[in-house]
């Protein structure tokens, strides 16, 4: 008796059955062609904001529901004031979608309004003359499955890989010469082909050329790039820029970062420059974590040219960094011309300096190359103990060049975390535990509903050993609504929300600059984009693709939300200071 009746509740519950996300209905209205604008997504119904709101926004409303074109765009709840979340806001459509879920928007579920600005139309009272049925959903997978059936085809492929392995297969002219992306096929001359693959690929040769058939296909971490050498080899050019997109979002997936070290060898042997800066742009955010993986040891010498040199590095200290460089040095049979390059990439003056003095006794590569570290160390020296001002007169140092630039350190001298429900925790997210001789207490705080999670903490104001009682303090906020941004003195439009803050206190040494970095992190896991903090703020972006007006992280976070923020504080001389005279 129990599935009858739930069968039958089923029934009985109003307006949910067939409903998908983006569908559209008119609420409240006299007639059928007028009302409140309501959309359905996540299960639910609700309303739509009037921010924006316009006749080009009303009329694919009204389209969907089959009339001919908007007469009025309302707003104010014109209609009377809905229920239920507001699911859309700043709505602004070229007046082709069809739906507003395909507009620009903020996003699902990223409105302030209320209520008493739900959006209404009213539609012409016409329908449309013309009734479409559209079963072209079906036309893809009748499709697949006169290629599974392998019968009565005019186009024989013979599949040769590399070792003994060779496939069969057989096609159909005429449906691969309807596919723009099937050309290099279709267009070959006879009737017998034969394809060459690497032998990975040979287990996603099928499933390429189906393809080509049903314009359908489900790509993994596991088939990436073989789907993508064959697009790229066979001019599949939609699907080889939908896997080179699908990079970034499947670089993460693997925590032993061996799928994101194999991809960049691929990037490099075929000359694929975008894929290329992908891996190195992961690969830096998430240095540490790397160092700290089985397959740091096969990080290829090349690679660490490209990373080593890069400010945007995250690491929790330089001389985390080195010691991560020693191991590898030990671990890989490298040159020592190789490790010298590399050991010129390392930032000598952002150690201090009683780490300096103790790389004699506890570092093999110091042994190893012995002059060139007591040059380097001598230089780093004299930046911890020689005034700016002496330095840029007598020594002529170009205090600009990266050598004295601070990385990303996301140790606690330099960097504090918050979340979006930070209270009384400990500093927590990507978290490495090196040794930090600016031992500075981090000092959570509790917080109000009205101004929103904050850290606050100190940092030394310069990473100079002369600074080493000169704090400055700093308080990271992350600031969801409006009103937490009045009660900082920041000024914040809807767009920006959420933002995140960073507020200094403390007397300003003249001569310092900041570029503070924000890290936003996914899953306390990896580090999926960096934002700079342009005056008090740094904007967030989606943790995945949508159609809001706010740009998307550089790698998705699929889990939908962002687990922290970090930032890193990145102090260094003005070189172009008046102080200097």
């Amino acid at each position: 008796m129990a599935l009858p009746c739930l069968l039958w509740v089923w029934l009985l519950v109003p307006g949910i059955q067939g409903v998908k996300d983006g569908d559209m209905r008119l609420a409240n209205g006299a007639a059928a062609n007028e009302g409140r604008v309501e959309i359905f997504y996540g299960g639910q119904w609700g309303t739509v904001c009037d921010n924006l709101w316009d006749l080009t926004d009303a009329s694919v409303v009204c389209r969907a529901l089959g009339f001919e074109n908007a007469t009025e765009a309302l707003g104010r709840a014109a209609f009377g004031p809905g229920t239920g979340p507001v699911m859309l806001d700043e709505v602004e459509c070229t007046g082709s979608e069809p739906s507003l879920a395909d507009c620009k928007s903020l996003g699902w579920l990223k409105s302030n309004c209320r209520h008493k600005q739900d959006a209404s139309v009213v539609c012409s009272n016409e329908t449309r003359s013309a009734h479409t049925l559209d079963l072209s959903e079906e036309l893809s997978f009748a499709l697949g499955q006169v290629f599974d059936n392998q019968r009565d085809c005019d186009l024989f492929i013979h599949v040769v890989g590399q070792g003994p392995e060779e496939l069969d297969l057989c096609a159909h002219t005429l449906i691969l010469t309807a596919n723009p992306e099937a050309q290099a096929l279709s267009g070959a001359p006879g009737s017998n082909i034969t394809m060459s693959v690497d032998s990975e690929c040979m287990p996603v040769v099928r499933d390429f050329i189906r393809y080509l058939y049903s314009r359908r296909i489900e790509v993994s971490l596991s088939s990436v790039k073989c789907f993508h050498k064959l697009a790229s080899a066979y001019g599949a050019q939609q699907l080889q820029a939908y896997c080179g997109r699908l990079f970034a979002t499947l670089l993460p997936q693997d925590p032993s970062f061996r799928a994101p070290l194999d991809l960049y060898a691929y990037a490099l042997a075929t000359g694929d420059v975008l894929l290329e800066e992908l891996c190195v742009q992961f690969l830096a955010w998430n240095f540490e974590a790397l160092t700290q993986v089985k397959d740091w040891l096969s990080v290829p010498t090349t690679l660490l040219q490209v990373l080593l040199p890069r400010t945007e590095l995250t690491v929790s200290s330089e001389l985390a960094l080195l010691q991560a460089l020693d191991i590898w040095s030990r671990g890989t049979g490298a040159s020592h011309g190789e490790v010298e390059d590399l050991v010129q990439h390392v930032r000598f003056p952002m150690m201090l300096p009683e780490d300096l003095f103790e790389l004699q006794f506890n570092l093999s590569l110091y042994r190893a190359h012995e002059a060139l570290f007591q040059k380097k160390i001598i230089q780093a020296l004299e930046f911890h103990t020689v005034p700016f001002r002496l330095l840029a007169q007598y020594r002529g140092l170009n205090l600009t060049e990266d050598t004295y630039m601070p990385r990303m350190y996301t140790s606690a001298t330099w960097s504090a975390m918050v979340t979006r429900d930070s209270r009384n925790r400990q500093n927590q997210g990507l978290w490495y535990g090196s040794r930090s001789r600016f031992a500075f207490p981090y000092t959570p705080e509790p917080y109000g509903s009205r101004y929103g999670p904050y850290r606050s903490f100190q940092t030394p104001q310069h990473p100079s050993f002369l600074f080493r009682a000169k704090l400055t303090s700093w308080t990271l906020l992350y600031l969801p609504t409006m009103q937490s941004c009045w009660n900082y003195g920041l000024s914040c439009s809807s767009g920006e929300l959420p933002v995140l803050g960073l507020t200094m206190s403390g007397y300003r040494d003249p001569t310092i600059g900041y570029e503070n970095k924000a890290l936003i992190l996914c899953e306390g896991r990896f580090v999926a984009d960096v934002t700079d903090f342009e005056g008090l703020k740094a904007m967030i972006p989606s943790a995945v693709a949508t159609n809001s007006s706010r740009r998307a992280s550089a790698f998705p976070c699929t889990s939908g939300a962002f687990s922290g923020f970090r930032v890193t504080i990145r102090p260094f001389y003005l070189t172009n200071t008046t102080s200097l005279d």
